[in-house]
């Protein structure tokens, strides 16, 4: 994936420098909201990359919406015990990673399961 691709996806974290990048991929990432889609694999995180060390463990798995495109999502509001494959889910908007308060906070999507 090229730096430009990385930047424009909502799925994918990366490290935005200024308050208008911050601003334009939040403007952007409502029209991710309530995307449907089914869980394929999943793993818990134990040993995190650099940033999301506040967060372990943590699940993270493959998503295949409806329209059948695929996504790495982190998976929230649940318990690894939880998952089944096929699990419907939902994607919600949640922060990225702990920031210090001086920082500024960054949103992305991430999967929860469906409300049955």
């Amino acid at each position: 994936m090229s730096e430009e691709q990385v930047q424009q996806s909502p799925y994918i974290y990366y490290k935005m420098t200024n308050p208008s990048q911050v601003w334009r991929h939040h403007k952007t990432l409502n029209k991710y909201l309530n995307r449907t889609g089914k869980l394929l694999v999943w793993t818990k995180i134990s040993v995190p990359p650099l940033g999301f060390e506040d967060f372990i463990p943590y699940i993270s798995g493959i998503v295949e919406f409806e329209n059948g495109e695929k996504m790495p999502a982190q998976i929230v509001d649940c318990e690894e015990s939880s998952l089944k494959p096929n699990l419907k889910v939902v994607t919600v908007i949640r922060r990225g990673k702990k920031v210090n308060p001086s920082e500024i906070i960054e949103y992305i999507v991430k999967v929860r399961p469906a409300i049955k």
